[in-house]
């Protein structure tokens, strides 16, 4: 197999959240970045700078490999591993040392590769939106407790509203140091994407100041396979199974130019991402295909510009496009409006199917009852606190099946939507 590690970022296993959030110098992590059937990447930020090992061990084989990696003050001592050439379908133990002494080597510190791709598969995603940093930590064990294969964090996670390298870092830890959060990560692959409150304050948009500083803090805690083109975006996908997603970045570059479809109107996407987005759609084999942004897909009626209402010539250039190259089984996410919601948009003509839209948030307890606004396509709407969403992609029976189940932090279930594809 073959093995990296980079001076990037890593999230929580602290068992003290307030004692984490007081001292810088506490260990956060580890957690699971990117894991798909045949990589692996590894979170971590230790207690101080110097050099740290990851090995990961195959659990039935005993098959191991080890990386370092050096946690410096450069990168706020966050460090990732990322190993590659793994087993699909195959449990590893993960272990991290320090000096040749254990650091972060819990039962809990597992990995399991997906399915390969062309194999019929059952997976499991959570995902939330407008997250707590202090309280209901509880909704973390309750994702877990779903037993989740991945946890996708849709943006406002956590709460920032600031521009400064230093307070961007320290939210970040602060919110990853939740202990439940920390548990569930540890064995569960966390990706992410932010919206308004993690890029700097509320509706901002891509000519906000600062940008490049809060685009470097989110890439030192998160271990994703991409973070946008390299140096702009964090727009990013990963493919787990029969599922894959497209985290698309709807801030970094919105209002900075001219729309790759509409030259005369703004961008929400900007050229470069529109590309990365239509050729993956076009190249992607997945069965189900989610489009998940922080914004929702329609408009919400605020009087705010950050839905994509606003950049609806850039969204229906999307539809047009899935339509024309007869891309089957995409649905939407979004969150952002502290309401869930379930939409049905009639696209029989237009792309082949109807297309579906997933709103979950938030997973904190403030609702906003007037953005739960009439809809003549909305299937089902409510104000309901500390939301959580999983999305099953399954096509181990006779007809490929994705079933969408909005759960409260008690585990209630709210909602239960099934898609059915043609066999």
């Amino acid at each position: 197999m073959l093995v990296g590690a980079v001076a990037t970022p890593l999230l929580a296993l602290a068992t003290d959240q307030a004692e984490a959030q007081e001292n810088p110098g506490q260990a956060v992590g580890p957690i699971l970045g990117h894991v798909d059937h045949d990589t692996a990447i590894i979170w971590y930020r230790p207690a101080k700078p110097g050099a740290y090992v990851a090995t990961i061990t195959h659990t039935k084989t005993g098959r191991a490999s080890s990386a370092k990696a050096e946690a410096t003050a450069a990168h706020d001592l966050c460090v990732t591993w990322q190993f590659d050439d793994l087993q699909a379908d195959s449990e590893y133990r993960y272990e991290i040392t320090h000096q040749g002494q254990a650091v972060a080597a819990a039962d809990r510190q597992r990995i399991q590769t997906s399915p390969p791709v062309d194999q019929p598969a059952r997976t499991v995603l959570a995902m939330g939106s407008c997250a707590s940093s202090t309280k209901f930590f509880d909704v973390w064990t309750q994702i877990a407790a779903q037993q989740v294969d991945a946890m996708v964090l849709l943006g406002d996670t956590p709460y920032i509203d600031n521009r400064e390298l230093s307070v961007n870092r320290a939210r970040h830890r602060e919110f990853l140091a939740i202990p439940t959060l920390s548990a569930l990560g540890a064995s569960t692959p966390v990706w992410g994407t932010w919206d308004d409150h993690d890029f700097g304050g509320n509706d901002t948009d891509g000519k906000i100041s600062n940008k490049q500083v809060i685009r470097q803090v989110f890439a030192e805690y998160r271990a994703q396979k991409q973070f946008g083109d390299g140096q702009h975006s964090v727009y990013t996908k990963f493919r787990r199974g029969p599922i894959e997603v497209f985290m698309i970045d709807p801030r970094y570059f919105s209002q900075t130019e001219p729309s790759p479809v509409a030259p005369d109107k703004p961008t929400c996407l900007g050229k470069t991402q529109w590309e990365w987005l239509c050729s993956g759609l076009k190249q992607s084999t997945a069965p189900f295909k989610l489009l998940a942004t922080g914004m929702i897909w329609d408009d919400k009626k605020n009087g705010e510009k950050d839905d994509w209402h606003t950049y609806a010539h850039e969204r229906e250039a999307i539809f047009d496009f899935i339509g024309e190259n007869k891309i089957g089984g995409v649905a939407l996410i979004g969150g952002d409006i502290h309401v869930s919601r379930h939409l049905k948009y009639p696209m029989q003509e237009r792309m082949g199917y109807d297309l579906h839209q997933f709103i979950i948030s938030p997973l904190h307890d403030r609702v906003i009852p007037s953005l739960n606004v009439p809809h003549p396509h909305l299937q089902w709407g409510e104000t309901l606190k500390n939301m959580f969403l999983t999305v099953t992609a399954d096509t181990t029976g006779a007809r490929p099946t994705l079933d969408a189940n909005w759960i409260d932090r008690k585990g209630k279930l709210h909602r239960h939507v099934r898609i059915e594809l043609d066999a």
